[in-house]
This record gives structure tokens, C-alpha cells and sequence, in this order.
């Protein structure tokens, strides 16, 4: 039996995806992704039929996600042999399945409003992302374009928004490129100059810092190491020199499950921790044990002037931190603490704005929590910072940590807030309200950054209505494609782009 050759218009759209992913950090080329997504538009211009764009659309989004999350091998070689069968299946399996979320999402546009169906198509899948199979929106289209003049519409439309507004910019180019009519390339134009000319014109608001000193505390504990009877003592004495070290600021802010035993347990432990902090406020992370045997993966605060403060993570990693589909579990009777911790974690009740002794307020993210924008939108509105612990240890020395950080940076341009980042084995960073890193700790080295906690911006527009602005906006390019798609379009080009 002979093996049907590929069909050219599949690779050049594979490899179109790849292309598009270098936008990304740690690479930046925003510019590859503007020119790969208007290319891969032109194909769908041109190849328009219903099969076609289905497979166009899976393989560069193939291309895209592959490349994106590459990194997501990596918490599989931890342990390569318990885990390590898993990492080639899961290379393969996570881009496929959200590469098929686009192609139908893009199919489904197509086939109600012709090509520019699959703009729209592509902007609700991403939106999407946040939902399905409890959500993973890592790698947005938007987010190539952090550092970049269009980064600021993120205030203002939010991610969503924002990555419908780059895909149908690249949309009406590669329109202009099939069709060379006058009207399309006067709406690139304008989109091209709405995109990256009016942010010039927001108005900037002068930043300073607050009068409260922080801490930061990276013990660079690898993950192979983190938990065992040998090493684990060490990193946790580290620390504790760490925090020790004179002057003392004001916070001391320690990463994920820094404490190497179950906070119920941990007595001498936190007693030690309690007496190098002094009069500091000492905010860090340790796996706590709850009524009904489960873990919580909790952000904890000590300080003699208030009564102990825990947070308890709600978004939780599935298959790390717990299994999905709770239906099926019970099915195949498979057991609740089936997971890379090998003990059930149960979540906590979601956002939260937490208050200090010395009167800042801040919304808590522990890890994963941080890739979800709406996830914050019910706090920030009174907080003072946002702050992530986090354990990026599991990533290994790939991409994973500047892609999690480039996230953050996001989320403190979407809300104005400044964030603070604390990673166990970096890059943990004082952000600014503008998303800019101020100061950071290198990756996979240990040592503590004393710093001040940059002031707050107003209220953003996206921050008061969260996505409520990204579907006005995709409910108003359905309209305007419906009717282009009757009225005006129909005969000069198909069915209506």
C-alpha cells in the first residue's frame, strides 16, 4: 500500500504555525508571526473549500502549539523512568488537541461566514481555551506582541480582544494581496496604524514605588532534589540565611512548597522561619493537610501582628494535581489520588484579595493560576500588587520560565497592577504596572533581591469589564460579516469573504 504524498498547502501551513510560535518569548519575533498569520490568511483565501480549511487550520495550529510547548516534556523527564514514557504522548497529544480546537472552531466560521469566518472561528477558540477540559490558555495569539507598541490595547481590550484585533489585521493584508482592491488596502492601512500608532497616544500615567521594601527568596531547589531527606534540610536552611540577612525589609516572600514538610507538621521548622523573619511579614508556600486527608497547595502569611492568613490554590494542574473528568474516574474506578504526587489535592474557593499587617492588599496566584486572566478579574480592583508563587522547577532548563514570566508581565498590563513573581528556581521578578521587569533573579541560581513595590495605575477599562469587551467585539464582527456576506460581497468574491 503506498502512502498518500502530503499535500503542499498542509506543510507550508505546518511550517507557517512554527514560524508564527518564534513571537513567543523567549524569542520575540513578533514580526514572524504578523508575516506567517498573513500568509497562512492568504491560503485560506485562496484554497476556501470546508476540508481545506480544517486541515490548514490543525496544521498550523500543529505547528504553533509544538513549538509554543515544547517545554511541556520536561516535567516528564523529572523522573524518566516512572515518567518518562509519557513525554513523546504528551508532545504530541497536547498540540493535537488544541491545533483541533482551532480547525473546528475555524471549520464552523468558515462554513457560516466564509473566510473571514475563520478569524472569528480562531479568536473564540483562543477564548475558548480558558474553558475546555478545565482550560489551558498558555501561548495566546496576543501575546506576541508583548514588547511591542500594541502591547498597551491590552489595558483595553484584554488578550482576547487584542488577538482578534492582530488576526484581523493580518486578515484584511492577505484579502488586500488576493484581491488588490483599493478598499481592502485601505482597511490594512488603517488597521496596521490603529494597531500599533493610536497606543502612542495613551495616556501615561507616572509610576512610582511604594514605601514598602520586599524580599525575594530563590532557593534554586531542582525539582529531582527538592523533596528528598538529603537536600531538602539544605535548600530550607539556605533560605532561612537568606531571610536572616540585614536590613530586614518589610516582606520576605519565600516560592511554592518552600517548606519541605506539611505545614500541620512543620512546628520547629516554622518556628525557625518565624525567628529569621523577625518583624518581617514572611508570606511563602507549603502543601497543607486538610480535615479530610487531601492536600491544599497553600500561599501561607505569618506575622506576630495578625492571626496566620492561608490561601489554597483553585486552579490545579490536571493530571499533576488532580485527574479530570471526575465522571469517568468514578467509572473506571480509578482512584482520586491518581497523580504525579501520588495524593489527592483538593482546591481552594478561588480568587481572593488578602490583606497585610501593614495595610497593602494583594491578590495571591500560586503557579498555574497566573495564565488565567479572568481568574483575577473578581479581586483586583482594591489590591495594591498581584503576587505569584511559583515552582518552575518542573520546566527543567527549557522555555517554560520565560513564557510564565512573559504571562505575568501580561496580566500587570491588563489590570495596571504591579506584579511580584517569586519562583523557586526563577526567574522571580518585581514587575511594574506597565508589565516592564524592574529587577530580577537570574534562572536556576540561588540568592534573595531586596527591592520596593512599584505603585499601582488607575483602574483599567479591561480590569472594570474583564471580557465582556471581547464579546461586544466578536458579536460586532459577526454582524458586520453577516451582512457584508448577504449585501455587499456576495457576488464579487464567492460566497463572501
Amino acid at each position: 500500500m503506498l502512502l498518500k504524498r502530503p499535500n503542499n498547502s498542509n506543510i507550508i501551513s505546518l511550517i507557517l504555525g512554527i514560524v508564527c510560535a518564534l513571537g513567543n518569548d523567549p524569542w520575540a519575533l513578533w514580526y514572524l508571526s504578523f508575516l506567517s498569520l498573513t500568509v497562512w490568511f492568504w491560503l485560506i483565501i485562496k484554497y476556501e473549500t470546508p476540508k481545506n480549511i480544517f486541515k490548514l487550520t490543525f496544521h498550523f495550529g500543529f505547528g504553533y502549539f509544538a513549538i509554543s510547548l515544547i517545554w511541556i516534556v520536561e516535567p516528564f523527564l523529572v523522573e524518566p523512568w516512572v515518567h518518562g514514557w509519557m513525554a513523546p504522548f504528551a508532545f504530541l497529544a497536547l498540540p493535537s488537541f488544541l491545533a483541533l480546537i482551532w480547525a473546528i472552531f475555524a471549520f464552523i466560521g468558515n462554513h457560516y461566514l466564509s473566510s473571514i469566518g475563520v478569524v472569528i472561528g480562531l479568536s473564540l477558540a483562543e477564548y475558548c481555551r480558558l474553558y475546555l477540559l478545565t482550560g489551558f490558555p498558555w501561548a495566546t495569539i496576543s501575546y506576541v506582541l508583548l514588547d511591542t507598541n500594541a502591547e498597551k490595547w491590552l489595558s483595553l481590550l484584554g488578550p482576547y480582544g487584542l488577538s482578534l484585533f492582530v488576526l484581523l489585521t493580518c486578515f484584511t493584508i492577505a484579502l488586500t494581496l488576493e484581491l488588490r482592491k483599493k478598499i481592502y488596502a485601505l482597511l490594512a492601512i488603517c488597521t496596521i496604524c490603529i494597531l500599533f500608532f493610536i497606543p502612542h497616544f495613551f495616556e501615561k500615567e507616572p509610576l512610582e514605588n511604594l514605601n514598602v521594601s520586599v524580599r525575594l527568596v530563590q532557593p534554586n531547589a531542582v525539582q529531582e532534589k527538592k523533596w528528598s531527606e538529603e537536600f531538602a534540610p539544605i535548600f530550607f536552611k539556605n533560605m532561612i540565611e537568606m531571610t536572616a540577612q540585614q536590613p530586614k525589609p518589610d516582606i520576605v516572600i519565600w516560592p511554592e512548597t518552600s517548606l519541605y514538610l506539611p505545614y500541620n507538621s512543620a512546628f520547629e521548622e516554622l518556628d525557625k522561619m518565624k525567628n529569621a523573619a523577625e518583624e518581617s511579614i514572611l508570606i511563602f508556600g507549603a502543601l497543607k493537610i486538610d480535615p479530610t486527608n487531601f492536600l491544599k497547595n497553600s500561599l501561607i502569611i505569618e506575622n506576630k501582628n495578625q492571626e496566620t492568613v492561608f490561601y489554597d490554590k483553585a486552579k490545579l494542574v490536571p493530571f499533576g494535581e488532580y485527574l479530570p473528568f471526575i465522571n469517568l474516574k468514578n467509572y473506571f474506578k480509578i482512584s482520586e489520588r491518581s497523580n504525579l504526587f501520588g495524593w489527592g489535592f483538593k482546591r481552594g474557593k478561588g480568587s481572593e484579595l488578602l490583606n497585610l499587617p501593614n495595610g497593602l492588599k494583594f491578590v495571591p496566584l500560586i503557579c498555574y493560576e497566573a495564565i488565567f486572566p479572568n481568574f483575577l478579574k473578581p479581586s483586583v480592583k482594591n489590591a495594591d500588587f498581584i503576587l505569584q508563587i511559583t515552582n518552575d522547577a518542573w520546566f527543567g532548563k527549557s522555555i517554560g520560565p520565560q513564557q510564565h514570566l512573559a504571562q505575568l508581565r501580561i496580566r500587570a498590563i491588563e489590570f495596571g497592577l504591579p506584579v511580584i513573581r517569586v519562583a523557586n528556581t526563577g526567574i522571580s521578578a518585581i514587575i511594574d504596572a506597565n508589565g516592564k521587569v524592574v529587577e530580577n533573579l537570574s534562572i536556576n541560581k540561588p540568592g534573595y533581591l531586596d527591592s520596593f513595590i512599584p505603585s499601582r495605575k488607575h483602574s483599567t477599562i479591561y480590569g472594570l469589564f474583564g471580557d465582556l469587551i471581547f464579546i461586544s467585539l466578536i458579536l460586532l464582527t459577526m454582524v458586520i460579516a453577516i451582512i457584508n456576506k448577504k449585501f455587499i460581497n456576495q457576488k464579487s468574491f464567492g460566497t463572501g469573504y
